[in-house]
């Protein structure tokens, strides 16, 4: 039988009743010590007031992280020579530019017949406008839970150069419009140019590397002193070398400045709220909880129904566009304020691409979540994407 079924069997004699009574005076006394023991190291560690402090130092951080994050949400007027004029975000009335201003999503630049500005960002990020630019900031977000950083803009005139910290992170992306194409880069320096009246895309790079695509055909990607050009509706044309005055332009200082490592704190402070990024996006504390319960769940809900409407919206149409501007959604007649209510929800506030192909079309988007998840849009309907389905960044 197992021993703990055994009853235990009476003491038979005196010495054997004084024993047991030993025991149970003992085993008593080493529970009552245990249990002192434990109520001191509790009363030792968890007096509190050190419980106090330790929940003050952990408010700190969290409201440092949360700072932090949100200037990640803003380019800052840094240099300026001559004048100029900027809206602030969308929607807000034009004014002179000025240095320290901050720039949201929708903000405007556009430079004077002699105004050079330049654009900081917190990562060391940079970008310089020569004169007679136009320059919309589309998207400007860090991501918390993936502690990505995603920036979109839009060059509609004018000469743009940029160098990518190396601090903007391996999974962050930037991704500069032109209305003939789109460029997107990690850790460079690069230049872009836009010709309005030609509608064409001037695109060198001087390190790294820049992945160009136009609105059709295959893209291409320029090495450390190569460039490219791209016309609407078309593809890249081929690489060649950049010429001298472009490669000696890359010595202004704005391109060359050290980039500081982010002080202990701001780094221990953002790995924080990373891991509290469920709760902090659930009750919309700070800008990169997008909304009140805009947790991943609602994002991907969020990007499923916009890629329904611009599904609505194509079926329409007696036949599919040859190609779709990912930025503006102009072949499909959206307006611009429904183009940017679809394309809001989507990572980089564009779409990943569009490809007619034979009688349908296929079309990619990804959600603004911390998985940037993928989605497929065809004659049929929205459904999720693989990894190896979506054309590389």
């Amino acid at each position: 039988m197992l021993s703990f079924l055994r009853r235990k069997q009476k003491p038979q004699t005196e010495e054997e009743m004084l024993a047991q009574a030993f025991e149970q005076v003992g085993s008593k006394q080493k529970h009552r010590a245990g249990r002192k023991r434990r109520r001191f190291l509790w009363r030792k560690y968890a007096d509190p007031r050190i419980l106090i402090v330790l929940a003050v130092i952990g408010l700190v951080l969290v409201i440092n992280g949360v700072i932090a994050e949100n200037s990640e949400f803003y380019a800052t007027v840094a240099e300026l020579t001559g004048a100029g004029t900027v809206t602030l975000a969308r929607g807000e009335a034009q004014q002179p530019l000025e240095l320290e201003q901050r720039i949201e999503d929708g903000g405007e630049v556009k430079t004077g017949p002699n105004c050079w500005v330049s654009l900081d960002f917190p990562d060391g990020s940079v970008i310089t406008l020569a004169p007679a630019s136009e320059f919309v900031v589309e998207l400007v977000e860090y991501n918390r839970g993936g502690m990505w950083r995603g920036r979109s803009f839009t060059l509609n005139a004018g000469h743009m150069w940029a160098r990518v910290s190396e601090k903007f992170g391996e999974d962050s992306r930037c991704r500069v419009h032109t209305p003939s194409s789109v460029a997107a880069v990690r850790g460079t320096r690069f230049y872009m140019f836009y010709d309005p009246n030609r509608s064409e895309t001037s695109v060198c790079c001087n390190d790294g590397a820049v992945r160009v695509d136009g609105f059709r055909g295959r893209g291409t990607t320029v090495a450390g002193g190569g460039s490219t050009s791209v016309g609407y509706g078309g593809p890249p044309g081929g690489i060649a070398g950049m010429d001298n005055a472009t490669r000696q332009s890359f010595g202004m200082s704005a391109m060359n400045r050290a980039v500081e490592p982010d002080p202990w704190l701001k780094r221990v402070s953002m790995k924080i709220t990373s891991v509290l990024d469920l709760p902090l996006s659930i009750l919309g504390i700070g800008k990169s909880s997008w909304a009140v319960g805009a947790a991943d769940f609602a994002r991907r809900n969020a990007a499923m129904e916009a890629m329904r409407r611009i599904h609505t919206s194509i079926e329409g149409y007696p036949t599919y566009p040859d190609f779709v501007d990912p930025f503006t959604l102009k072949e499909l007649d959206f307006s611009e304020e429904d183009a940017l209510q679809v394309l809001k929800n989507f990572d980089g506030r564009c779409l990943v691409s569009y490809e007619r192909s034979g009688q349908g079309f296929v079309m990619y988007a990804r959600a603004r979540d911390k998985a940037r998840t993928p989605f497929k849009l065809t004659a049929y309907g929205v459904e999720p994407a693989s990894e190896e389905e979506v054309p590389a960044f």
